[in-house]
Order: structure tokens, then sequence, then C-alpha cells
């Protein structure tokens, strides 16, 4: 009786491991929750200014040296008293766990280009711990052209004499697609989400998932998949 009991209850492992093992694998790609995100379109579809920016290293960047790649962009300053070092921190534990994926790059733009050269983001850059990524980028430019790429966005960089630091901008981060698209999850409140509060932990985790579900989707377009 025993032993027909075991041999049942093993059966039954046998049938449901390889279920499980499937739907862990969907959880973990994204694909149970939805099977894409929203597609808001090109935010920079008019734009036109040429200002050159900077990366940490001093080479140059522009809003198109991500083209091809996922890219999750967002907006601090390496002396931010505040909501910086918070998001930073949340941003490089998304930075961690996605590092596997090919094509995906961090953009961290300053919005106090006059204080943030090159040389002041690269030393942030090693003391944040990602100096030797080539998955995250440090940029500055020209403070108005920063400002307006930020409104592009959909986010805020602006000057605040009132703010500590004095200078006020959004504590989200925005996914970019391979051709500049945002992209974004519907709530289950039915809402577009837009941009990711990577002050709060739990919306980083939701950012992590829906960068996994575009890493699925660039994979299907590479290899010619529907």
């Amino acid at each position: 009786m025993a032993s027909s009991t075991s041999k049942r209850l093993l059966l039954g492992v046998l049938l449901v491991l390889p279920v499980a093992m499937y739907l862990g694998s969907l959880v973990i790609s994204g694909a149970v929750n939805f099977r894409t995100l929203e597609d808001l379109g090109d935010p920079l579809s008019d734009w036109s200014d040429t200002t050159a920016f900077l990366r940490s290293d001093g080479a140059a960047w522009s809003p198109d040296s991500s083209r091809g790649k996922i890219a999750v962009v967002s907006f601090f300053f390496t002396s931010c008293p505040t909501i910086c070092p918070a998001m930073n921190f949340h941003l490089k534990e998304a930075h961690d766990r996605l590092y596997g994926f090919k094509d995906l790059v961090f953009i961290s733009i300053t919005v106090d280009p006059q204080t943030d050269v090159p040389v002041i983001l690269e030393s942030y850059k090693e003391q944040l711990g990602v100096d030797q990524s080539n998955k995250w980028e440090f940029i500055t430019g020209n403070r108005e052209t920063i400002y307006a790429l930020a409104n592009a966005y959909y986010l805020v960089a602006m000057q605040d004499s009132s703010a500590e630091g004095g200078y006020t901008h959004s504590q989200s981060a925005v996914i970019l697609d391979w051709d500049g698209h945002l992209r974004t999850r519907i709530t289950d409140e039915g809402n577009i989400l837009g941009a990711y509060d990577v002050s709060e932990a739990y919306l980083v985790d939701q950012l992590v998932d829906d960068v996994r579900v575009l890493v699925k989707e660039h994979r299907k377009l590479k290899i010619g998949q529907p």
C-alpha cells in the first residue's frame, strides 16, 4: 500500500515538475504578466538639437548613441543631498541583476553640468562601483539641452534655488527600446505607468521585469521570429 502511494506521489511530481519549470521561466522573462509593453512612440522624433554631450570618459555622446540597445534613462547630479543616492543605489541593483543581458545600457545624465564635468562623473562612477561596467554611461553637456532632453522624456530637470542642492529633477527612470521608443507597462488598474520611480524598490522590480520583457522581444526580432 505504502509502495503504491509512493509511486503515485513520484508520478505526480514527475508530471508537475516540467510545468512548474516552464511557468517559472515565464515569470522570470515577464511573459506571464503580459506579452509586450506599451509603445508610446519616439519622444525625440522632433529632436533637432545637435549640441554635443560627453560621457564620463570624455567621448562624445548623443541620444542616438543608444539606438540598437535597450536603454534605462535617468537624471541626477553627483552632489545631490536628497534622492540621488537612493535612486542610484536602486539603479545599481537593477544594473547588477540585468548585467548579463546584451544590448542593454543604463544612462544617467547630470542636471548640474557645470559641476559634473567628465572627470567628476568618472570619479562618481568609481564610487558607485560601476567603473568597470560597459553598461552604465554617465553623461554631461549643455545645461539647457539636458533640460530639454529630460522634458522630451516626460521627466523634470531644472535649476531650483529652493531645492536642496539647487536642482529639481525626477526620481524616475524611463525605458527606451532599440528604436528609441518609450516603452512601459499597463498597471493593474489599467493605467499607463510611463516612468518608474526608482526610489521605490517594488517599482525597480517592475523595471527589471519590463526590461526582461523587452530583451525577449528584441531577441525574437533579431532572429526574425514574428
